[in-house]
């Protein structure tokens, strides 16, 4: 049955996820153990068929998937505890703490060994405290620190705040057009309320890490639509006119709608990018979303209300964060730190 599962007493034995892979903790075999050639019984097989099947899911990272059949083969076969801190691993890999709390939990109640349940106890107190600390009220942010974008060299803040609200930041990257720096960017999102959607990103994703968030789309898309505000600081190198910056959005917005712009959008397109004005090297423009889809541009020391649309609001964002964004090099970096989220 491979390394990790062992047959003995007409039973099966599971390995537990310690760090990560399956590790096989069955016991030593004793010398009653000619009675292991009894025939598994239907249950012990249907939780051994789970078992493989979660690891296999497991190792490729499609870590909810393999927590659910872990729970399903712990059904099957209810006196191997084990299972149970398998699932724990998987949810607490995929970033549902809460799941994880509750398997870890289980487990625990499960009077584990001595060595086993303080491994678990002390990932459940780690995950614990994080879920507190996302939840609560007045949750301790970590200090601003500069971040520079590496082509331009300007130099971020790893914080902002908007509204009295903290924004964090996802990445930086650099907008260049036929070779010429134009601008550096900085992303960031409302710090709260994309904290509390990211367990199910991750989930979604198949890990709270770096790579596995951005292996696709999710993550882009999950700040594009995510019920939070966004804002997107241009700190421009070059002089740019009102005349191109607004011909430029307008263009690359009106091409977002197949079949052309309803006349509600295209009033509204319009309304947004009459909020730009020439801009000089050295100078910022920041460009913000709230929730409900009320667009702001602030830039010369004024701050501008644009229109309420949802659709608009997705459709901007969806420009540097889309299937086709104006800069395939710029979507590569300003989510570089995604990942943040979630710790």
């Amino acid at each position: 049955m491979g390394q990790s599962v062992r047959r003995l007493w007409g039973a099966v034995l599971w390995g537990m996820l310690w760090a990560g892979t399956a590790a096989a903790v069955a016991p030593a075999a004793t010398s009653d153990d000619t009675v292991a050639m009894m025939p598994l019984s239907d249950e012990a097989k249907a939780a051994d068929s789970l078992y493989r099947a979660a690891i296999v899911l497991y190792e490729s990272g499609k870590f909810v998937d393999a927590a659910r059949l872990f729970i399903g083969a712990a059904e099957k076969a209810p006196k191997e505890s084990a299972l149970l801190y398998n699932a724990a691993k998987a949810y607490d890999k995929a970033g549902d703490r809460k799941a994880a709390i509750e398997w870890y939990r289980k487990f625990l109640a499960n009077n584990p060994t001595k060595r086993e349940g303080a491994i678990a106890t002390a990932r459940l107190q780690v995950i614990e405290r994080e879920l507190g600390e996302l939840s609560g009220a007045g949750r301790p942010l970590p200090p601003s620190l500069p971040f520079v974008e590496q082509i331009t060299k300007h130099t971020f803040q790893t914080l902002q705040s908007y509204e009295g609200k903290p924004y964090t930041l996802m990445g930086v990257g650099a907008r260049k057009v036929m070779g010429f720096k134009v601008y550096a960017m900085a992303m960031y999102v409302e710090d709260a309320g994309a904290r509390a959607g990211f367990p199910k990103l991750a989930a979604q994703a198949g890990g709270a890490d770096r790579d596995s968030l951005l292996h696709s789309d999710l993550a882009y898309k999950f700040v594009v639509l995510g019920e939070f505000g966004k804002a997107a600081i241009l700190h421009f190198v070059r002089a740019v006119s009102a005349a191109d910056t607004r011909k430029a959005y307008r263009e690359a917005l009106l091409s977002m709608s197949s079949g052309g712009a309803p006349s509600d959008l295209q009033r509204d397109i319009e309304a947004f990018v009459a909020l730009f004005d020439d801009v000089a090297a050295g100078e910022d423009v920041l460009i913000r979303s709230t929730p409900e889809g009320q667009i702001i541009v602030e830039a010369h020391g004024q701050k501008r209300l644009g229109p309420t649309n949802l659709r608009l609001s997705h459709d901007i964002w969806e420009l540097w964060l889309g299937a086709k964004p104006i800069s395939s090099d710029l979507k590569k970096t300003i989510l570089d730190r995604v990942d943040t989220l979630g710790r």
